[in-house]
C-alpha cells in the first residue's frame, strides 16, 4: 500500500474519531453549561414586574442589605433560563461589593441554579 493512502486513511480515521469524540464532548459541555441569562433595562423591568406579578425589587434590596449587613446599591432584573431573578449589589462593611440573587417571583434568596 502506498504511503499516501496510509496517511489519507489515518487522517480520515482521526477525523472521524475527533468528530465522534467532539460531539460527545459538546453534549457534556451543554449539560454543564451555565444557565442562559438575559438582563433587562429599567423600562423592561417595570413591564416584566407588572406582566408577571413579580416581587417589588426594593423588598429584595432591603433583605439583601440585612443579610449582608451592608447597604443595597441597586438591583437589576434578569431572566435565568425559565425564571426571573433580581441581582442585588450590596456594599458590605468591609468595602467589598456582594452580588446577591433573589427569586423575583417569591422574593426569596436564590442560588442561581435551576434546582433552587
Amino acid at each position: 500500500m502506498p504511503a499516501a493512502c496510509f496517511t489519507t486513511r489515518w487522517a480520515l480515521a482521526a477525523a472521524a474519531f475527533a468528530a465522534a469524540f467532539g460531539c460527545a464532548r459538546a453534549e457534556e459541555a451543554a449539560e454543564r453549561a451555565p444557565p442562559h441569562r438575559q438582563c433587562f433595562s429599567t423600562a423592561q423591568t417595570r413591564e416584566k414586574i407588572e406582566a408577571h406579578k413579580l416581587t417589588d425589587p426594593f423588598v429584595c434590596m432591603r433583605a439583601a442589605a440585612r443579610e449582608h449587613g451592608g447597604e443595597a446599591l441597586g438591583a437589576r432584573l434578569c431572566r435565568l433560563d425559565d425564571f426571573f431573578i433580581y441581582e442585588i449589589s450590596v456594599l458590605r462593611p468591609d468595602g467589598r461589593i456582594a452580588r446577591v440573587l433573589f427569586d423575583a417571583a417569591t422574593g426569596k434568596p436564590h442560588s442561581g441554579r435551576k434546582d433552587n
